[in-house]
């Protein structure tokens, strides 16, 4: 079992989260815990309404990746995750070379189609053609692994032999992850996707998502058994995909004994899950270091 966790990009209590030398002080503390992943996020122009009904903050995720190249040495780190139609695809290749390079070949894409119909349209992209977009942005990829040139039309452009140079460590491309619970999402993990970041969660957190609800142990396990059908009928085996999901019980909030978290973690890999989300955050960078040291010496050790 491995662990990932999201920074938490906040610009209020004084900007403390957002400063270089906290940034630095806190991923590596992370990575000295034993933490295997760094998950970096996307939205580019939310709305204000959106940040101010349970909304967040971020950082444009090629440039933080990188960030966290710089300073870790053996994080793995995530696009957790990017909105796949914001960017035309060269740019999005441009932007994953460049951290695979950087990183050394530590980095893992997980791709969305996104929801925020506001954000759609103030980036100029349009909302109801995004998964066309999504797909046509996969395509490109793909034609570029082996760091090939490119010849591709695609909505709105037109590629003649472009190649984005320097080109990927990690050959043909990266893992190719996807996030999100719709069926759309799962016939394309069936079909090429290399990792699922399952949106676990309330049936208003999936309502907002616009994507399926699944909110239990039980519901995760229903979902991968459906998805194990469409895998093998696309000739492919479930150990061809990685799984990243979360137990609300890791939630400070929760009140849950280390025993009932280990527990509940256990309760994941035993359904097939290999990377579990571990938040562990609060608004003190001093108390989060120490709940992910807690995490380290007390809940870690008895995973297996």
């Amino acid at each position: 079992m491995k662990f990932i966790t999201d920074y938490p990009v906040r610009s209020d209590l004084g900007g403390e989260w957002i400063k270089p030398e906290n940034i630095i002080s806190v991923m590596q503390h992370l990575e000295l815990m034993g933490i295997h992943g760094l998950g970096i996020t996307d939205h580019p122009a939310p709305s204000q309404k959106w940040l101010e009904n349970g909304g967040h903050e971020a950082f444009d995720p090629y440039a933080m990746l990188s960030f966290a190249a710089a300073v870790t040495k053996k994080t793995e780190l995530f696009s957790h995750l990017i909105v796949l139609p914001y960017r035309n695809p060269l740019l999005t290749l441009s932007g994953m070379t460049s951290v695979d390079v950087l990183s050394g070949g530590r980095a893992t894409f997980i791709f969305g189609a996104g929801y925020l119909r506001s954000e759609y349209a103030a980036l100029g992209v349009d909302f109801e053609n995004r998964n066309v977009i999504f797909d046509d942005a996969i395509e490109v990829i793909k034609k570029a692994g082996g760091n090939r040139a490119i010849t591709h039309k695609g909505p709105g452009y037109d590629s003649l032999d472009q190649i984005v140079k320097p080109g990927f460590i990690q050959l043909p491309h990266p893992p190719l992850w996807l996030g999100g619970n719709s069926n759309l999402t799962m016939r394309r993990l069936a079909a090429w996707g290399q990792g699922w970041s399952v949106m676990m969660g309330s049936s208003v957190l999936s309502k907002t998502a616009r994507t399926k609800n699944i909110e239990t142990v039980g519901d995760l396990k229903e979902a991968l058994a459906a998805l194990r059908v469409l895998v093998e009928a696309n000739g492919r085996s479930m150990d061809e995909i990685s799984v990243q999901a979360s137990t609300p019980l890791m939630d400070p909030s929760s009140g849950a004994s280390a025993e009932q978290k280990i527990d509940a973690i256990g309760e994941l890999g035993s359904i097939g899950v290999n990377w579990v989300l571990a938040d562990l955050w609060t608004d003190s960078i001093v108390e989060s270091k120490d709940r992910y040291q807690d995490f380290n010496e007390n809940i870690a050790p008895h995973i297996h």
